[in-house]
């Protein structure tokens, strides 16, 4: 049988971390479509693609940057005795 959760557990909180991944890739998404168009549609203005592809490589290795301090400090943080 199924065991009923506890009111503590129903309400967990969400993993601040994931929102911040989840917000980051989100925009780094939307900054390939808009340097996907640049590349494509646009050839009046071709040095406008350049910092928004800095940027967009800088915000995924803020990503990744987070998630691997994350992971760190998830994997050696201060364990909680039961």
């Amino acid at each position: 049988m199924l065991r009923s959760r506890s009111p503590q557990e129903a309400k967990a909180q969400p993993d601040p971390l994931a929102s911040l991944t989840l917000f980051g890739l989100a925009v780094i998404a939307a900054a390939l479509l808009a340097a996907a168009i640049l590349a494509v549609y646009t050839y009046s203005t071709p040095a406008a693609e350049l910092p928004l592809v800095v940027a967009t490589a800088l915000a995924f290795g803020l990503v990744l940057a987070a998630n691997l301090i994350g992971a760190v400090v998830r994997h050696f943080g201060v364990r909680r005795p039961k």
